[in-house]
C-alpha cells in the first residue's frame, strides 16, 4: 500500500514538472506574437490601440510611441479567446451617432452661411460598440458614478448577458463563426477620447486575460 502511494505521489510530481515548461512555452509565444504584431502595426503612421485587459488599461500609440493610456475602471469577457495579433476597426454603432449639420448652399439674395459646426469631444458617445473580425466585438461603457448611470450600466448588462451573448454564441455558432464579446468601462472623458481617435480602418491588439474584474 505504501509502495502505491508513493508511485502515485511520484507520478503527481512528475506530471505537474512537465507541465510546467509547456505553461512557459505557451506564455513566451504569447509575447512573441504580441511583438510581432506590434512591430507591424508600428510600421505604419496611423495610429493603433492595445487592449491590455490584464494590466486594465487601453494604450494609443503610433509608430511604437506611447500617445495616450487609458485606464480600464472594470472588464468582462465572453466567448472564443483573442489571440494578440493585429485586428482592424470594421466599424462603431452607437444609440446616437455624432454627426454635423447639413449645410445647404446659399441662395441668391441670402445672408452669408455661419460657419459649419465642428464635432468635438463632448460630442462623441460614451455608449458604443466595436467591430472586428472573426466575430469580435468591445462594448464600450462609462463607469457607474450615479443613480442614472448605475441604471443604465445594469440594463446594458442583463442585455448583454441574457440577449447579445446567447444569441451571439448561437448565431455565430450556427455559420461555423466564434464569437467574443468583451465589455470594458472607463470614465466618460476616455470613453468619448477612444471613440474619437479610434478610426474605421485602425488597427488594435487585444491581449486577452485569463480573467474578468
Amino acid at each position: 500500500m505504501h509502495s502505491l502511494r508513493a508511485f502515485i505521489l511520484i507520478s503527481i510530481i512528475l506530471l505537474s514538472a512537465e507541465a510546467s515548461p509547456v505553461s512557459e512555452a505557451d506564455r513566451l509565444m504569447e509575447e512573441n506574437n504580441l511583438l510581432k504584431a506590434e512591430v507591424q502595426l508600428a510600421r505604419s503612421s496611423k495610429i493603433y490601440v492595445i487592449f491590455d485587459l490584464a494590466a486594465k488599461k487601453i494604450l494609443m500609440k503610433a509608430k511604437g510611441i506611447l500617445l495616450k493610456e487609458l485606464p480600464v475602471e472594470s472588464y468582462s469577457q465572453w466567448g472564443t479567446p483573442v489571440r494578440p495579433k493585429p485586428l482592424p476597426l470594421l466599424g462603431k454603432t452607437a444609440l446616437v451617432k455624432p454627426e454635423r449639420k447639413e449645410i445647404k448652399p446659399k441662395t441668391e439674395g441670402a445672408e452669408n452661411a455661419s460657419e459649419p459646426e465642428v464635432l468635438q469631444l463632448e460630442d462623441m458617445p460614451v455608449r458604443y460598440q466595436l467591430k472586428f473580425d472573426d466575430g469580435i466585438q468591445i462594448s464600450v461603457k462609462p463607469k457607474s458614478t450615479g443613480m442614472v448611470s448605475t441604471l443604465f450600466n445594469l440594463v446594458a448588462s442583463l442585455k448583454s448577458y441574457l440577449i447579445t451573448r446567447p444569441m451571439g454564441t448561437l448565431w455565430n455558432g450556427l455559420r461555423r463563426q466564434s464569437f467574443t464579446e468583451i465589455v470594458v468601462a472607463l470614465n466618460e472623458n476616455d470613453a468619448r477620447s477612444l471613440y474619437w481617435s479610434f478610426q474605421e480602418g485602425f488597427q488594435c491588439i487585444i491581449l486577452w486575460s485569463d480573467s474578468s474584474a
